[in-house]
């Protein structure tokens, strides 16, 4: 059994709100941005107490010599930031899901470094609905080629697409291209997109399936299957193709909600996806969705689970390796590594923890890799919430 490494902190810093998720700039690796939620309460003149919530993206630079960190911009928000990715091609852009139902999309100038606002969308009717998380479509998603578009959870269930075939920074031209409402109203707390390949009767021409992944506060996680862009005639008129099957597994295993949800690229066992998961419960999963979901290998954690990020996957032989960032809520930052061994047909997973880094004192919601590396050493930022602490530490793996 490995013995697991517990770095420490090469440097702390504390930011002037709290940290609510983080991400490395792909154009300028040495740069991230921070987005952040503050919760503020006033008391109103009939001595009411009243809340609000604010936010920031804030633009850091990180030297990966000194490890010291400095901030290059901060853009203050009228409401507060939940989840903030960049675009998987359009790599300059990035964009945040928000307190008040809206999304908001940026650039990030890349000769000099600078955050610039495109668009913000408001993508639920009611803006005392929040959007929980967001996901951009991965490439060869939608049925029409040049589509573009994202998935968005909220906190009333439901979950909604929205595309365009025209630019993204051209918000005129996002609409609302499906819905999908859960049977009870619930957290929505993350959803994934992938668009897989599965070999069918031309081998020469595999299916591309996309496939949608949503988890909530119940634990439930549901899977919806739409259909495969073999047999769908070519650039239809529907974007989002049909939904071939859904199923949820119920709760049936996972014991609290469901926050984070990481399809493997690994090929389909028994016509279903491989899956990570992380949850409340603090378990982290490698989950087979099938209709009633089965659990291939489980591994507490120590605090929530509440986003994996993928940072390499190893091939040799019959082995796989996936090496996984995980951020645990109140038990910091885990770096993990997967396992899968083929065996006579049927494959065997094992979850292994390499490092913890421990010295976050709330709720750790966001952490990533610096990108710039080309050898075994991680250089690692994670960040805290309440304590409003951002840690830079590094581990070989």
């Amino acid at each position: 059994m490995t013995e697991i490494q517990k770095p420490k902190s090469a440097t702390t810093i504390f930011l002037d709100q709290p940290p609510s998720c983080l991400e490395f700039c792909p154009e300028i690796p040495d740069h991230f941005v921070v987005g952040t939620y503050l919760l503020s309460e006033i008391k109103n003149e009939e001595d009411e107490i009243e809340q609000t919530k604010t936010g920031s993206v804030q633009l850091w630079k990180l030297d990966p010599k000194t490890n010291n960190l400095s901030l290059v911009q901060k853009m203050s928000l009228p409401y507060a930031v939940f989840d903030l990715h960049f675009h998987p091609r359009d790599k300059s852009k990035f964009a945040i899901a928000s307190s008040t139902g809206c999304i908001s999309l940026f650039n990030v100038s890349v000769a000099q470094p600078a955050i610039q606002q495109l668009w913000t969308k408001q993508v639920h009717d009611d803006s005392s609905i929040p959007a929980l998380f967001f996901a951009w479509s991965p490439e060869n998603w939608f049925s029409q080629k040049d589509a573009d578009g994202f998935a968005v959870t909220f906190s009333d269930s439901r979950t909604a697409v929205f595309g365009t075939t025209k630019d993204i920074t051209d918000d005129n031209a996002i609409t609302e291209w499906g819905s999908f409402d859960a049977r009870q109203m619930i957290e929505v707390w993350f959803v994934a997109l992938a668009a897989m390949q599965v070999p069918g009767n031309d081998e020469s021409k595999p299916d591309t399936i996309p496939l949608m992944f949503t988890g909530n506060d119940f634990g439930s996680l549901h899977t919806r299957r739409f259909e495969s862009h073999n047999t769908k005639e070519e650039d239809g008129d529907e974007p989002l193709a049909n939904l071939l099957l859904e199923h949820d597994d119920r709760a049936r295993h996972h014991t609290a909600g469901v926050t984070s949800i990481l399809p493997l690229p690994v090929p389909f066992v028994d016509d279903a996806p491989i899956l990570l998961t992380g949850s409340y419960d603090e378990g982290l999963r490698v989950y087979h969705a099938t209709r009633r979901g089965e659990v291939l290998a489980e591994q507490g954690l120590g605090g929530g689970v509440w986003r994996l990020q993928l940072l390499n996957t190893k091939e040799s032989g019959s082995e796989r390796q996936f090496l996984v960032l995980a951020s645990c809520m109140h038990a910091g930052t885990r770096i993990v590594r997967i396992t899968q061994q083929e065996q006579d047909q049927t494959a065997e997973w094992e979850i292994d923890v390499l490092a913890e880094f421990t010295e976050h004192e709330s709720m750790n919601y966001a952490s990533d890799v610096w990108k710039g590396s080309t050898t075994s050493d991680l250089l690692c930022v994670s960040s805290s919430f309440y304590d409003r602490r951002v840690c830079v530490w590094r581990v070989v793996v």
